[in-house]
């Protein structure tokens, strides 16, 4: 004779199957919606020397900013500048602000600009002030190893005769060494450094270029250029922007 099962045991069969499927084939989480954005900003990394994260209240904020507005916690990766690029490539880490195409070049993709930035060229007392980059031609200027400057080298080609440094720090204690008369950096970093006592009155500059900034996006990361360039629109509107751009 048949074995008549009654349907709530059915019912609490099919319960218990359904439970033991889904424990051995979890949903994945929403990634666009939890996942953590990996902030890379700069930290310097000299030979020689040991490694010191320098807390940057503008990247700082600039990334807390950015979270809130997409509404996901953030991590704040400090990587030397020469392995940042390969980070983002990598999908190691998701974003770097502060930068341009022509400054910070690979496989990545780019925000719209937004940051406001010039590139200076700083001269010791111990020569005229530069009234163009022709004044330079030949003469050795102090960078920072791996860094493209593009208006430089595209006025001056072969006579722009670089002293390459792994960081603008050693750059700028070469220069105060007397190792050369010239030195590249951005108008922010020189305003940072006198306002610090890093870097000494009686020096002059010429600014070469101005222009916008933005964000490098990795494109196997956990962000898009669309959701960051909303935050950024929303940033600008809120009128917060102008207060991160202080913290420089």
């Amino acid at each position: 004779m048949t074995k008549l099962i009654p349907v709530s045991a059915l019912i609490l069969l099919g319960t218990a199957w359904v439970a033991a499927a889904l424990a051995a084939s979890p949903v994945a989480p929403s990634r666009k919606a939890e996942a953590t954005i990996r902030y890379i900003h700069k930290v310097e990394d000299a030979p020689g020397e040991t490694s010191v994260s320098r807390r940057s209240g503008f990247q700082e904020a600039m990334g807390a900013a950015l979270a809130r507005q997409l509404k996901r916690p953030v991590r704040f990766m400090p990587l030397p500048r020469k392995r940042m690029m390969g980070a983002l490539e990598a999908a190691e880490g998701d974003i770097v602000c502060g930068y341009s195409p022509a400054w910070f070049q690979g496989k990545v993709d780019w925000t719209r600009p937004f940051i406001p930035t010039s590139e200076v060229l700083i001269a010791s007392r111990h020569v005229p002030p530069p009234v163009s980059l022709e004044d330079i031609r030949g003469k050795t200027v102090g960078t920072v190893l791996g860094f493209n400057y593009p208006q430089v080298q595209g006025r001056l080609g072969d006579g722009f005769v670089r002293d390459d440094a792994p960081s603008l720090e050693l750059t700028l204690r070469k220069w105060q060494g007397g190792r050369f008369d010239y030195f590249l950096a951005t108008g922010v970093t020189v305003e940072r450094q006198f306002a610090s006592g890093e870097l000494d009155a009686g020096f002059s500059q010429l600014v070469i270029s101005e222009e916008k900034t933005g964000c490098a996006i990795s494109r196997k990361g956990n962000l898009r250029v669309g959701q960051v360039n909303a935050a950024i629109d929303a940033i600008e509107k809120s009128g917060e922007l102008t207060r991160l751009l202080r913290l420089r």
